[in-house]
């Protein structure tokens, strides 16, 4: 079969665009468009595990052992003890398993299809844990359209103080996106690498957010949702976010113009995410008016004021702590719900 008839059925049975494929691949557009070059069957074959009578020569075994010290960086053995790679695969062999079940032609595909965990302090172990919810995702076969109606609605039922301890706000929140056609997930997190907040990305025309498994409080919880549904809402372009809170890196010195501007986009893009999230949970007139009272550090005030706005008492804790109006370790913080 030829290179170029076995990328349509790849694109057929997984329902992949041709620009996924080839930021996945890591090869330039010109390349990938001319699927007859033999320039991007290596990548292909690697992001696949599609055998070719070359695929065990010495010399390219030798190119990939050059990729052990990258791949191992990988959560190897987790991953192993999940069926994930093969527990026997050594050197040459390894490097085809992690590029297989990372579905990436190169270290470039990685780059640029996992773009967003670049800014951790580990960023093969995050994106090996992204990895691990794409396939749980069952990929759509029709394009994605929002229905914003329907999402704000859930956005405020969210906020709201209905819930007591016991009920489960992530199962709500799963259920009320899911009839919206956003998928939302829980994957446990490696123990090799500090827990992301949130990730949200696409799989397809699929969005997914993605949390992990471990507790947070509701504010930080509900913030990092809000932030994500704002790129499916008001940014069409497929954008992908990692939310890593204290873990993020410091932003990377300007190396290229190019480089720069990307990276100034991005920031844009999150910039608008996090005012909407911001904006959705507790409004300006709302914060005004808890400012305005004076009386913010007693509790019967956050109770007032919770009532008042019908949203939840951890999230006007967290807006008071974010504006100082009160210390982190505030005894207020009791209003925030592990969820």
């Amino acid at each position: 079969m030829s290179l170029k008839e076995s990328i349509k059925q790849i694109q057929k049975r997984e329902h992949m665009t041709q620009d996924e494929l080839q930021r996945r691949l890591g090869c330039s557009r010109n390349s990938f468009l001319k699927s007859s070059s033999a320039d991007i069957q290596p990548y292909f074959e690697l992001a696949f595990g599609i055998s070719s009578p070359d695929t065990s020569s010495a010399e390219r075994n030798k190119e990939l052992e050059k990729l052990l010290p990258w791949v191992r960086k990988f959560p190897i053995r987790a991953l192993q003890n999940m069926g994930y790679i093969p527990a026997n695969a050594k050197d040459a062999n390894l490097v085809r398993a992690v590029f297989k079940f990372m579905q990436i032609g190169s270290i470039a595909g990685f780059e640029k299809y996992y773009g967003a965990t670049l800014q951790s302090t580990n960023p093969q172990t995050i994106a090996a844990w992204i990895r691990l919810g794409e396939l749980r995702v069952k990929r759509r076969t029709s394009d994605f359209a929002p229905d914003h109606k329907a999402i704000f609605s859930v956005l405020k039922f969210l906020r709201t103080n209905v819930f007591i301890h016991g009920q489960n706000i992530r199962k709500q929140a799963r259920e009320e996106l899911k009839n919206c056609g956003i998928e939302f997930i829980e994957v446990e997190p490696f123990l090799t690498a500090p827990v992301p907040t949130c990730a949200f990305y696409w799989v397809g025309t699929q969005p997914v957010i993605q949390f992990p498994t471990t507790k947070m409080d509701d504010s930080k919880f509900l913030k990092a949702l809000y932030h994500a549904i704002a790129h499916i809402l008001y940014h069409p372009l497929r954008t992908t976010c990692l939310q890593l809170g204290a873990f993020a890196q410091a932003s990377p010195q300007n190396n290229a113009p190019a480089q720069d501007n990307a990276t100034t986009a991005q920031s844009i893009l999150e910039v608008e995410a996090d005012k909407f999230a911001q904006d959705m949970l507790l409004s300006e007139a709302e914060e005004c008016e808890l400012i305005c009272c004076g009386r913010f550090n007693e509790p019967r005030c956050i109770q007032h004021f919770s009532g008042l706005f019908h949203v939840r008492p951890g999230i006007l804790v967290e807006r008071l702590q974010q504006q100082g109006k009160i210390r982190r370790r505030s005894p207020l913080n009791n209003f925030k719900m592990a969820v």
